[in-house]
């Protein structure tokens, strides 16, 4: 009898540490299945960039933190010295900047000092290919952080190295979060002011740093003309002194007035947007929620 209960003892403790390795061994699949899916979660999107007309833009898979970087790695950068003096012929000399000759990279041009590469000689431009060249730039939105290339030659040295001109020794330009930035967020770097300023057409409409300040003083121009006073808490429905149809005709003629600005084009789109600025105290409140695309769209669309 004390064999057969010792037995049956043992039986039943060993049942139970079977049960508890067998919930153990699917608690360690199922960490092991996740860690899985977050590492092969894409890390970004190329889709339809949520500034109209803008073309295609980059968007974040999943949540990334201030100064994480964005992206696996960073992108090898490409030099083009004194680009005009070689294209240019023995009786004169020809600009890229003017127009004098077609350069198909003009749009994908980086500062060399940006990149750290001002020293490789009289006159350098940057070619930054991956990562570098998919942002778009919106002013009031800028959430990316570009650094210089670090320099590695690989060994070669790049007077007798025969091999040294095959290769860029400049490479892993990162970029990282400017601030946190939330899953299917729309990614922005900075082109800077001039990039716009010196180019025609449309460009000449998009709304730089200064535009977004002066747009806000409009917007606080026009809340006071609804309500009467400075005050962005008065801005609600029974204190308004034109209803809401009047004041959706209202702004369709202050954004389709036919004297375009990059003030005006710095203005949110709706009425209603325009309103929640005015109580934000800030146009980015808005745009930043306008930027954001859902997951489910990124991965059907992207």
């Amino acid at each position: 009898l004390t064999y057969h209960r010792v037995v049956e003892g043992n039986a039943t403790m060993l049942s139970q540490r079977l049960t508890e390795l067998a919930a153990a061994t699917v608690a360690l699949s199922s960490a092991v299945t996740s860690a899985a899916d977050e590492s092969n979660k894409c890390l970004l999107y190329l889709a339809e960039s949520t500034i109209p007309n803008a073309g295609l833009g980059m968007f974040t898979g999943v949540p990334v933190k201030e100064d994480h970087l964005l992206g696996r790695v960073g992108d090898a950068a490409f030099a083009t010295v004194d680009q005009d003096w070689h294209i240019s012929p023995a009786t004169g000399t020809l600009s890229k900047h003017s127009g004098d000759y077609h350069w198909p990279l003009t749009n994908y041009d980086w500062n060399a000092p940006d990149i750290g590469m001002d020293d490789e000689a009289e006159d350098v431009s940057v070619t930054v290919t991956g990562f570098g060249a998919a942002p778009n730039c919106h002013f009031s939105l800028l959430n990316v952080d570009e650094h210089a290339a670090i320099y590695d030659a690989a060994g070669l040295d790049r007077y007798t190295s025969p091999g040294a001109g095959a290769i860029t020794p400049w490479w892993n330009r990162t970029s990282t979060a400017l601030r946190d930035i939330a899953a299917g967020s729309e990614l922005y770097v900075d082109y800077g002011p001039s990039w716009f300023t010196s180019r025609e057409g449309h460009f000449q409409l998009v709304p730089l740093a200064s535009s977004y300040e002066k747009a806000l003083e409009f917007l606080k121009a026009y809340g006071k003309m609804l309500v009467g006073t400075d005050s962005p808490d008065d801005l609600v429905e029974d204190k308004m002194m034109i209803g809401d149809e009047v004041q959706k005709d209202l702004w369709d003629i202050i954004k389709t007035h036919p004297y375009v600005s990059r003030e005006r084009q710095a203005l949110p789109e709706t009425h209603k947007d325009g309103i929640r600025a005015i109580k934000a105290g800030d146009i980015m409140t808005v745009e930043v929620e306008n930027s954001i695309r859902s997951i489910e769209y990124l991965e059907e669309h992207g």
